[in-house]
């Protein structure tokens, strides 16, 4: 043998190899890249007669998109949501090759799209049992587990509710077996995701990721209507309804909550936004135009992504999502997404908005529960008071889909929840927030410690039933610390 020959042959295997990679990316890209796919545009798909001649919809181009570049990317999730909702009317159709577009655009998904919900893939596979339409999906780790007990017990005790409750996590290290135990013994119908295993692309998105999480379990789960709820998340009246009652979510199959209504920074997020919608080619949605504060520059934040409900039975709802996920993944996050808004909570309404979707808002900004100061109680009547009152806590508060109603907390049970040594929260009255149609009117809140106050007209105190609700909530979370302490 001579001198150097083991060197060739490597060489030449490597090159051989190369070449029939590079051989294959052709072939698909002269697929992906036509306007129409061969079979379909000859009415045929793998021996499928199409009579009706039917043609695909645009394929999305295959050229890298850089992470910065989200608008253009929206265009191409625009389109592959034309695509899904062609397969979806046209089941005998092969989706081989739009999976194989939809994990181009999201390399996270590969290994991960036959253990996800998608309503594609249930056209096609008429026979296959249907999971049951709503479930809800906590976030939850071994650091506040706790508070996911807290949730549960207040969905299942005090509400009364049997909707199957799935925790999601990143791996042992995330949410510890003891833990797990711990909270599928609490109360029945509890199953867990872990995230790891679904989505064994993104490892290194999903570990020690804390709110990036979040997207990627609402996709994860196996309910094709699921309300994503953060651990410390608890709710005033039942979430259950939710989808048969709210409006706009039954209109879109999107409901998100703003945050509070609060100035500052600078206008740095809105250029970008803009500059993002620019590229994404289209005009910004209605709902940006007339009802947003944020894009006015009235406030900084939009959303609160506490709750998060969404039907994933429209394909232009779950590949939303999946937009939202990828701006979640680690090096979108770290170089983008964290840079320009803060954590997660944004993303989701984002990916809708450039991606031309529709997507609703409860109108109502962040609301607050808590105490009143010493000396309002001597109002008459606080349910009709035109005084301004001074009302703090350590809860935000979001109103029923009527505006009229507490719906849900987020920050736990504890008055701190930070500080459970500190005692559980004093909850008496309460104020529901203004709509963005109240320009002029939105509340100037300032913080004593850790606590937010505010004054203004229409603090209310808690109705008989909902203060009844509060203290079933922390009777509840009693019991489950007196239960943790025994672990």
């Amino acid at each position: 043998m001579l001198p150097g020959s083991n060197l060739i042959s490597r060489y030449v295997n490597i090159a051989t190899k190369t070449v029939f990679i590079i051989a294959a990316l052709l072939v698909l890209n002269a697929y992906l890249t036509r306007g129409t796919i061969g079979s379909w545009r000859t009415g045929h798909d793998g021996g499928h007669p199409n009579p009706d001649g039917d043609k695909a919809p645009p394929v999305p181009e295959t050229t890298p998109l850089n992470i910065t570049q989200w608008g253009e990317r929206g265009i191409r999730v625009k389109q592959l949501a034309h695509w899904a909702e062609f397969l979806i009317q046209s089941p005998a159709r092969n989706r081989t090759l739009f999976e194989t577009a939809l994990v181009t655009q999201f390399p996270y998904l590969a290994g991960a799209l036959g253990s996800i919900y998608t309503p594609w893939a249930l056209a096609r596979e008429n026979n296959k049992p249907r999971p049951p339409g709503l479930g809800f999906v906590v976030c939850a780790g071994s650091s506040n587990f706790h508070l996911a007990a807290h949730l549960i017990r207040n969905l299942r005790r005090v509400h009364r509710s049997q909707t199957p409750i799935e925790i999601a996590y990143a791996g042992d290290e995330d949410l510890k077996p003891e833990h797990r135990r711990f909270l599928s013994e609490l109360e029945q119908h509890i199953s867990f995701i872990d995230l790891l295993q679904r989505f064994p692309a993104a490892r290194q998105d999903l570990t020690k990721s804390g709110w990036a999480i979040k997207p990627f379990a609402l996709l994860a789960s196996v309910y094709p209507r699921a309300i994503l709820m953060d651990a410390d998340a608890l709710f005033l009246t039942s979430p259950d309804s939710l989808f048969e009652i709210h409006p706009a979510l039954k209109r879109t199959g999107t409901l998100f909550f703003h945050d509070r209504a609060l100035t500052g920074g600078n206008d740095e997020r809105r250029s970008w936004l803009k500059d993002q919608i620019q590229a994404a080619g289209i005009e910004p949605s209605e709902y940006l135009t007339t009802a947003s504060l944020f894009y006015e520059g009235a406030a900084w934040y939009e959303a609160d992504s506490g709750v998060v409900a969404l039907d994933k039975t429209i394909p232009k709802v779950l590949l939303g999502l999946m937009f939202a996920a990828w701006m979640n993944t680690k090096e979108v996050r770290d170089q983008v997404t964290y840079r320009v808004f803060y954590g997660d909570k944004e993303t989701f309404w984002l990916a809708m908005e450039l991606s031309g979707f529709q997507y609703s808002f409860q109108p109502w900004y962040t609301g607050t529960i808590g105490t009143i100061s010493e000396g309002a109680t001597e109002q008459p009547d606080l349910h009709l008071s035109v005084e301004k009152l001074e009302i703090c806590g350590t809860h935000v508060l979001h109103l029923d889909h009527l505006g009229q109603t507490p719906f849900w907390i987020n920050s736990g049970v504890y008055e701190n929840k930070n500080k459970p040594d500190d005692g559980y929260a004093k909850m008496t009255h309460y104020w529901g927030g203004n709509p963005s149609t109240i320009r002029l009117t939105q509340p100037q809140w300032y913080w004593k410690g850790n606590i937010a106050c505010l004054k203004e007209v229409g603090v209310k105190v808690l109705p008989d039933q909902i203060k009844a609700t509060a203290n079933g909530i922390q009777e509840a979370a009693i019991e489950v610390d007196q239960m943790i302490r025994h672990l």
